[in-house]
């Protein structure tokens, strides 16, 4: 422990020997008190109720002006990083408030605010904008594909919201409280200190200004940054703490049995599809059904990625028409993996799953053994940076089997797989099939044999 923290032990040795230099050089105590007097009052102050009816009030002002702005930051990021049009409106008046001098604010609002609320507001114009802008950036900085992933397994906004956008931007936003509250800390002193109401720790430092007791005002400011320092560590301690997040799954939509007979079916119409001046898709027009597994198959850049995000509703065509019967869910294995960093693979592979579905007996059977077929066991309790290419494949794939859904779209699941491996798969996959009998549309450039299904090569 103290090996730990030895480089703090020595900072604060180095500050306090400067100062003594300091105070022995310059030779005035009433001016620049010694160490030894900075902390006989210190220890006074610490004896004095009012100093704790003073802490308490600032500590108060400042988590209510922090709570306020942090409220009002995270609305208007959320808004911000939805609509374009409100960033560009939002961001001159973040900017204002961002330029604007704190002692300029300070004394108009004197007119405006009484006392005791005065350093509030303080607070709040000082650590808004702060705040505003490092949840805004860690939202911007969201991986996109993994809010599509959400959306695509039918989870509401506010689910992907708070499962996706809320542990991706973490660090980010602390980062933000931290900067925010130490400016905010000294903010809301300056106000008490100017408003002086009848406790604060800016009231103590203002009436130890005012009977030139010098030494007493060095005391309320070690105090101010010694618990400054306090907040500082706390807000990492709660960012620690926060990382190691649970997930938890929510009853979003009903379950349903897609074991029926009923023919699944996706009729693209003249599906056209280009990016920038590339033409992709062209006046497609196909109907897939259930009773078929289909296998794409093409060079690398010709479509067949293009065509599973059309079929999967994530990318829209330019024209033309995709209509459904019998398809209510999806589920599809990204070739990019789409995990969640920071949820255990176990949680990740059940992602797509609600309480009702967890708690069914059936689901429960069936996520046992997709895991144990795809040979995943040992895996559950790692995170997605501690697995291979081939091992987050399977994981891919295992959660895009367990959410049972009508339609199942593959984009090149075997990637990163032995042999030997790829064949148990995909015999496994083929009695998937048959049981759940959902649409299959397979991107691949395997050559893959399914028992008692019929399989249909589309070459683009």
């Amino acid at each position: 422990m103290i090996k730990k923290n030895a480089p703090v032990i020595l900072s604060i040795i180095f500050l306090l020997i400067t100062w003594q230099i300091i105070a022995y050089t310059v030779n005035y105590p009433a001016i620049f008190p010694s160490v030894i007097e900075l902390l006989t009052n210190s220890i006074q102050l610490l004896g004095s109720p009012f100093f704790y009816e003073s802490l308490a009030a600032t500590i108060l002002r400042g988590l209510l002006g922090f709570l306020l702005s942090y409220l009002v930051a995270m609305a208007l990021a959320t808004l911000a990083s939805r609509n374009s049009f409100f960033k560009q409106f939002i961001q001159p008046i973040v900017v204002t408030f961002r330029s604007i001098p704190v002692i300029s604010v300070v004394l108009v609002a004197l007119l405006w605010f009484s006392p005791p609320t005065l350093p509030v507001f303080i607070a709040f114009l000082t650590m808004f904008p702060i705040l505003y802008q490092s949840i805004l950036s860690g939202f911007n900085e969201v991986d996109k594909k993994l809010i599509e992933m959400s959306t695509l397994y039918g989870k509401t906004k506010w689910f992907t919201f708070k499962h996706i956008m809320l542990p991706a931007s973490k660090m980010q936003i602390f980062g933000g409280i931290s900067t925010a509250t130490g400016f905010g800390w000294r903010a809301i002193i300056i106000g008490e200190a100017l408003s002086q109401p009848l406790s604060g720790i800016g009231t103590g430092m203002k009436l130890a200004q005012v009977y030139l007791n010098v030494s007493e005002l060095f005391a309320w400011t070690l105090m101010a940054i010694t618990i400054s320092y306090i907040f500082d560590k706390i807000v990492w301690r709660v960012a620690k703490f926060a990382h190691k997040y649970k997930y938890r799954t929510v009853n979003i939509h009903k379950y349903t049995d897609n074991t029926k007979n009923d023919i699944k079916s996706m009729a693209f119409s003249t599906i056209t599809k280009s990016f920038d001046t590339k033409m992709i898709v062209d006046k497609f027009n196909y109907q897939f059904n259930s009773n078929k597994v289909y296998l794409l198959k093409a060079p690398s850049g010709k479509g067949k990625s293009t065509l599973l995000m059309l079929a999967s509703g994530l990318l829209h065509a330019d024209k033309g028409d995709v209509n459904y019967t019998n398809i209510h869910s999806k589920a599809y294995s990204f070739q990019d993996h789409r995990l969640c960093s920071w949820l255990k693979i176990i949680d990740n592979i059940n992602y797509p799953l609600s309480k009702k579905q967890l708690s069914n007996s059936n689901q429960h059977a069936l996520c046992h053994e997709v895991i144990s077929k795809l040979e995943i066991n040992d895996l559950l309790q790692k995170y997605p940076n501690e697995l291979s290419g081939g091992e987050l494949q399977r994981v891919t794939l295992a959660r895009s089997l367990v959410a049972q859904s009508d339609l199942l779209l593959l984009d090149e699941p075997l990637n990163g797989l032995d042999a030997a491996l790829k064949i148990r798969i995909m015999k496994y996959i083929g009695e998937y099939i048959n049981t759940h009998k959902p649409l299959v549309l397979w991107a691949t450039h395997e050559e893959i044999k399914l028992e008692g299904i019929e399989l249909v090569d589309y070459r683009f």
